[in-house]
């Protein structure tokens, strides 16, 4: 439920703020917008203060929205010629440009706003020291070190895990090995070749976990410190306060081995030894299983009591002034689109495989999961949302605003509109290709939650 309405909050405010870029735009060009929709289907709430004013609607099924304006080419009544002035196809091609154009804007804007905001706030990170690396894996051949500090990825200064791991996933992008400077605890500095070339699959956020990386963390009793309303941990009867002895008869050190034992047990049986008080009790249980980073993880829905470890030396704490945040907001910004834009091309190119296309299903639980982790993490993936929103509606495909754009582009080349023939064609095309992409994206989103 958590997932779905973060979902459907998520997709409203960033519809409503795209098609709202296309109304705005529209009224400074003059142009008379007829209907304001946001979602399809049937309306749920209609309003028009009068018949020559924008009629306002929303409908149940909010997976989308649009602005409907005066044009004589989509509108079945003749255009009086008295109101060919606020006609949006009787504009000039510098209008129209800017009224489709809008919307992405806005899509940005919106982005650039809350990540200001976030940033503005101080940005809290976590150092970049090493903790276990998985034997075999590419960062053991590169003879990485636990507790060893990174400190630049080719070349380039790394503060923050959170930074590593993006650097490492662009380079796992572009499909190269990279050079990792790191410290040790006595000041010696080391550079070690991981060759991120060697990693399979698809490029995707677990590129720490895959190439056997983690950060290094305060050693954390396994106390549960908050049990989950629902959960798998509340319904078995965990509380607490409870000690975490063994699961399936295997001592338990700490908090960090107690979750990686039910991460890598998705819907597997566990047997748990734990302590309240001074009696010692077993249950046994299933954790759930969820898809995170394209694969099937366990969840017991308890979480430590991190207010009573001191996080202190693994954290890295950042203040900006305004202006200052406004420029790390731009940086941001810039990386993720040029991001998106690689993996577009490399899914176009054949490098990249369709399967990093997301669906609806997919979307809604990435929101349900930046929701449980805080309004910061939610305001977070909301910006990150509507940068792709603004991203894909420029693609240059007949029926998005790229597409518009594009035959604006050739009105102005030619002197003249499109001719409508060239322009039904178009329509087609671009729907076929939309109706392409949303087969992909449900196809990968069955293949992640019911088959893989």
């Amino acid at each position: 439920m958590t997932s779905i309405l973060a979902f459907i909050v998520a997709i409203g405010v960033l519809v409503t703020i795209h098609e709202f870029g296309h109304y705005l735009a529209a009224r400074s060009c003059g142009v008379r917008v007829l209907k304001f929709s946001i979602g399809f289907g049937k309306p749920i709430f209609t309003y028009q203060a009068t018949p020559q004013s924008t009629q306002w609607v929303l409908s149940w099924i909010p997976l989308g929205g649009y602005v409907k304006m005066l044009d004589s080419r989509e509108n079945d009544a003749v255009v009086a010629p008295a109101d060919w002035s606020q006609a949006f196809d009787h504009q000039g091609v510098a209008a129209k440009m800017w009224i489709v154009f809008a919307g992405p804007l806005a899509n940005l804007l919106l982005a650039f706003v809350c990540y200001w905001g976030l940033i503005a706030q101080g940005e809290i990170g976590l150092k970049p020291y090493i903790g276990p690396v998985d034997n075999g894996s590419l960062a053991a051949e590169a003879k990485l070190r636990q507790g060893d500090l990174i400190v630049a990825i080719d070349g380039k200064p790394v503060n923050t895990w959170q930074e590593a791991q993006w650097q490492l996933l662009e380079n796992w992008v572009a499909h190269r090995a990279v050079t990792v400077m790191t410290k040790t605890g006595q000041g010696e500095v080391h550079q070690h070749v991981l060759p991120l070339n060697r990693l399979p699959g698809d490029p995707d956020a677990e590129v720490m976990q895959k190439a056997g990386l983690s950060v290094l963390m305060p050693v954390v009793s396994a106390v549960i410190g908050e049990v989950m309303p629902g959960s798998v941990a509340e319904r078995s009867g965990l509380q607490t306060g409870d000690r975490i002895l063994k699961v399936n008869q295997q001592p338990i050190a700490d908090w960090q081995q107690f979750v990686k034992l039910v991460r890598t047990h998705p819907a597997q049986p566990l047997k748990i030894e734990y302590q309240r008080a001074e009696q010692v009790f077993q249950v046994k249980l299933l954790p759930e299983a969820i898809q995170q980073g394209g694969q099937k993880i366990g969840r017991l829905g308890a979480a430590v009591n991190m207010d009573a470890v001191d996080m202190a030396p693994y954290q890295v704490v950042r203040h900006y002034s305004l202006p200052q945040a406004a420029v790390r907001a731009l940086d941001k910004m810039h990386e993720t689109i040029a991001f998106t834009l690689k993996m577009l091309g490399k899914m176009i190119t054949g490098q990249a495989s369709l399967k990093s296309i997301s669906g609806p299903v997919s979307i809604a639980d990435a929101a349900g999961e930046s929701a449980d982790m805080g309004i910061k993490p939610y305001i977070g993936f909301v910006a990150l949302l509507s940068i792709s929103i603004a991203v894909m509606n420029l693609l240059p495909i007949p029926v998005l605003d790229g597409g518009h754009l594009l035959y604006h582009m050739a009105e102005l080349i030619r002197g003249e509109p499109l001719p409508d023939k060239v322009l039904a064609v178009g329509q087609r095309l671009g729907l076929g290709i939309l109706g392409a992409l949303m087969f992909i994206a449900f196809f990968n989103d069955i293949n992640r939650y019911l088959i893989g």
